[in-house]
């Protein structure tokens, strides 16, 4: 093989590595603004918060 796609099969294993740890973060901060919308007392302002960021980040996902 040239050299060339050596190095092009290095950039791909990267760029797969960097994807499922991108992935990987997105789920745990999706379960993080689930649980702490579900530990906030009714009413509180911080509830409010945090389901405008999950809403918004739902719009992300949908995109």
């Amino acid at each position: 093989m040239s050299e060339d796609v050596i190095l092009c099969q290095k950039e791909i294993r990267r760029l797969r590595c960097v994807v499922r740890t991108y992935e990987s973060q997105m789920r745990e901060l999706e379960k993080y603004l689930e649980q702490m919308e579900e530990d906030l007392v009714p009413g509180d302002e911080a509830r409010q918060t945090v389901r405008e960021i999950s809403e918004i980040w739902q719009r992300i996902q949908e995109e």
